[in-house]
């Protein structure tokens, strides 16, 4: 049983309408060859805007944890890195799974940039 749960800040129930708009004017965008200095830049910052627009479509953190959490742990084990999560409750904050997520990320790097 769930006791609490929290929502996320940002759930936007069209969220598909805006990551498919952001989508489109990422790929126009890619497609050119001859970017003005305002373009690029519009195209340097369309990644983060879409990762932001995916993250809209979760209604609670718990979706969030159970979703970022199931790529962290696949992650972790094709890079066969043994890191155990922690159980974070239902209720954790956003702030609380990202701050995980980051040692997750921060861990795969360090493995991959290690030399033999």
């Amino acid at each position: 049983m769930v006791a609490n749960l929290r929502l996320m800040p940002g759930y936007d129930p069209d969220w598909r309408d805006k990551v498919n708009d952001l989508a489109m004017r990422y790929r126009v965008l890619g497609g050119r060859k001859d970017l003005t200095a305002d373009e690029a830049e519009e195209l340097s910052a369309l990644r983060g805007r879409i990762d932001d627009a995916l993250n809209t479509r979760f209604r609670t953190t718990l979706e969030y944890r159970d979703f970022y959490f199931a790529r962290a742990r696949a992650l972790l084990e094709a890079e066969g890195i043994e890191m155990p999560l922690p159980n974070l409750p239902a209720d954790a904050t956003q702030e609380q799974i990202d701050d995980v997520l980051s040692g997750v990320w921060a861990a795969v790097e360090v493995t991959n940039s290690e030399t033999f």
